[in-house]
C-alpha cells in the first residue's frame, strides 16, 4: 500500500475533527520484515523501551484486543489512540487531539482561559519521541538497515495555540492571545528523512521544531524538554 493511499483512508475517516497522526516506513522494505507474531516484537510493542513512567505519546500496544492480521498487527495505544504495525515495516499511531494532548490538563498558574483550545507541550514533544524510540527499537530488532521516512501530521487546529516554554515556566501560557496560535486551515504535515543508524531523539526533535515553527515560535527557546543537541532531558 502506498503512503498515497494510507493517507487517504485516513483523511476520510476524519473529516472535521482534531487528530494526530505520526507514521514511519523503510525505504527498502519487503514482506515480512517485520514479524509481528514474533514475541520480541511484542514484547516491545507492548512494554516500548527507554519509556518514562509517567511519560505520554506511545506508552505501548494494549495486551487485550490486540488484532493480528494478515498484513500485520493494530490495537489501541494504553494511553489513548490506534497503533498500526504491518509487516513490511510501517509503523503508525493515530489519536484523537482531545484525548491525550489536552484531556486531564487543567489551567497552570497562568490561567489559560477555557475558550482557548491549546495544545499541552510535553505531549506535542513526546508523541515524536516515544514514537521513534520505538521504531528504532522494532526495526533494530527486525535487522532493518534502510533509510527511513517519517511524517507526522496535525489535522483540524485551526485557532489552536502552543503555549510556548515549559508548563513549569513562570509566564506559561501568558501570551496566547499574542503568538503561538495556528491560523491556517490546512494541516500540519512535518518529513523527516532519518539514515539508517539514526537517533531517535534527534528525528523526533525535527518534527517538533517544525511543529513550533508552524505555530510562530522559531526561537529553540520556546521547545522545552530537549537540550542544545536536540536530546530528550524530561525525567
Amino acid at each position: 500500500m502506498s503512503f498515497t493511499s494510507k493517507y487517504n483512508s485516513l483523511v476520510e475517516a476524519i473529516p472535521d475533527r482534531p487528530y494526530y497522526r505520526i507514521f514511519a516506513f523503510p525505504e527498502e522494505s519487503y514482506w515480512n520484515a517485520v514479524s509481528t507474531e514474533d514475541t520480541r516484537i511484542l514484547n516491545i510493542l507492548h512494554k516500548p523501551p527507554n519509556k518514562r513512567r509517567a511519560g505520554f505519546g506511545v506508552t505501548g500496544l494494549w495486551e487485550q484486543n490486540v488484532d493480528q492480521f494478515e498484513k500485520g498487527i493494530k490495537g489501541r495505544n494504553i494511553t489513548g489512540g490506534k497503533i498500526t504495525l504491518l509487516k513490511d515495516g510501517y509503523f503508525e499511531v493515530q489519536c484523537p487531539i482531545n484525548i491525550q494532548f489536552q484531556r486531564g490538563w487543567g489551567s497552570p498558574q497562568f490561567a489559560i482561559p477555557k475558550s482557548v483550545k491549546w495544545l499541552y507541550p510535553y505531549v506535542v514533544i513526546e508523541f515524536p519521541v516515544s514514537f521513534m524510540r520505538l521504531v528504532k527499537a522494532i526495526y533494530d530488532e527486525s535487522g532493518i538497515n534502510s533509510d527511513v521516512f517519517i511524517q507526522q501530521n496535525y489535522y483540524n487546529i485551526t485557532g489552536y495555540a502552543l503555549p510556548e516554554g515549559p508548563p513549569t515556566y513562570p509566564t506559561f501560557g501568558a501570551f496566547l492571545d499574542e503568538r503561538g496560535v495556528y491560523e491556517k486551515k490546512s494541516p500540519i504535515h512535518s518529513i523527516q528523512w532519518a539514515g539508517y543508524n539514526f537517533n531517535p531523539d534527534h528525528v523526533a526533535y525535527g518534527l517538533v521544531r517544525d511543529v513550533y515553527a508552524k505555530f510562530g515560535l522559531v526561537d529553540a527557546r520556546a521547545i522545552p524538554a530537549f537540550d542544545e543537541k536536540g536530546n530528550f532531558i524530561l525525567i
